[in-house]
């Protein structure tokens, strides 16, 4: 399960050409669902879900809709998790299960909060993913019942992301602009990533990408200007990443939606417009757009106002994700951990804070997932057969 189409192709296209390896007759049966999906198509993979024909599903928030039944889910993926909500989340939660009677039959449908008697109840192993790291302290409390595990390397080959925070003044632009200017002319391609499709009379120092096409085109004469938002269609969205890594347009003017899925070696820059907009983390992320190749790359973040060049200037000192976490913990803070707030300094607790109790946290989650349960075996017994379902971070 991914957050956007783009992704899901993506990940569907690159499933389908690792099983072509296989035997046709011994292939497992692999769906794509999207919201985009037809209604013809989506009842018969929603059929073969729910009876069990179908092995590997791959797709969006789809897939925890009402209608769609999971017959007995074993494994579940879900990436870029961060950007699913907390409801979203709970709603999936009590949608991937699977309760068995003695008999061994399942399809009985669970409740929300229901408990069934005399039957077992099994959840799948879940394995969550994130390019955008949380806070080791977050992370224990959101996902305590998980193992964590961290890839804190580049890939082999990969050279780090030169960053630069500037000023979005008349200066500013001109110093961004002859870099864009100089990267086109040496064959490289550039990312133009904008908060806002249309321009807003109420926010007039916003930039935005629709707005903007025809200006930048006139400003690098002689490159093509390819456009990306969340208002096009799927077609549309994919002919654009299509035209863009070919290299029949050589900048991408485009939305937060290339902030997960797009994988494109050839895109050598990226400027960011109005980056004081968006968190660190989120930056971070959009950053990862380019470096992806083996040569150099480079990111420029450009402020609308100089109060918010600090702040960015944290992402040029740094390329370590856990870093720019915690450094987004503490500017924005950990939300409500037990609701739905996924940010803000709230008093969740009377005495503990997320920033500096982080030692004692993990004390108490050692403790935790090493109980005395000596005396009670039939606890014992009950929490060795289950898995853990609310692994999800609901």
């Amino acid at each position: 399960m991914v957050p956007t189409e783009l992704l899901a192709t993506q990940h569907y296209e690159n499933i389908i050409s690792m099983l072509e390896r296989i035997n046709k007759d011994d292939r497992p049966s692999v769906a794509f669902l999207t919201g985009s999906t037809p209604l013809k198509e989506t009842r018969l993979i929603r059929k073969g879900l729910e009876m069990g024909d179908i092995a590997l599903v791959v797709g969006t928030h789809k897939l925890f809709s009402e209608s769609v039944n999971f017959a007995s889910l074993c494994f579940a993926v879900i990436d870029e998790q961060h950007r699913f909500g907390v409801e979203q989340k709970g709603r999936f939660s009590s949608k991937a299960c699977t309760v068995m009677d003695k008999s061994g039959a399942n399809g009985i449908k669970l409740e929300d909060g229901q408990l069934v008697a005399n039957k077992t109840f099994f959840a799948p192993h879940v394995l969550v993913m994130s390019a955008t790291p949380i806070p080791r302290t977050l992370a224990l409390t959101l996902h305590g019942n998980m193992s964590l595990s961290k890839i804190n390397e580049l890939p082999p080959g990969r050279i780090p992301v030169k960053t630069l925070a500037l000023h979005g003044n008349t200066k500013g632009l001109t110093k961004t602009y002859q870099m864009v200017q100089k990267e086109l002319d040496s064959g490289g391609r550039v990312f133009l990533v904008y908060p806002a499709i249309d321009e807003s009379e109420q926010l007039p120092e916003l930039h935005a990408a629709a707005a903007e096409i025809k200006k930048i085109s006139k400003v690098f004469k002689g490159y093509k200007c390819g456009l990306l938002h969340g208002r096009m269609k799927t077609t549309e969205k994919e002919k654009a990443i299509q035209q863009f890594k070919e290299g029949k347009t050589q900048i991408l003017l485009s939305t937060q939606v290339v902030e997960v899925g797009i994988d494109i070696p050839e895109a050598t820059m990226m400027v960011i417009m109005n980056a004081e907009r968006f968190g660190i983390s989120q930056l971070h992320q959009f950053r990862g757009r380019v470096g992806r190749g083996t040569g150099k790359s480079t990111c420029i973040l450009v402020s609308s106002s100089a109060v918010g060049l600090p702040r960015l200037k944290i992402l040029q000192q740094s390329m370590d994700g856990f870093e720019l976490a915690e450094a987004d913990l503490h500017l924005r803070g950990p939300g409500s951990l037990l609701g739905t707030r996924q940010s803000g300094h709230l008093p969740e607790f009377s005495i503990a804070r997320l920033q500096t109790d982080g030692d004692v946290l993990e004390k108490a989650h050692f403790a935790a997932l090493h109980p005395c349960l000596d005396s009670l075996p039939m606890l014992k017994a009950e929490i060795s057969m289950r898995h853990p379902l609310n692994s999800l971070g609901a």
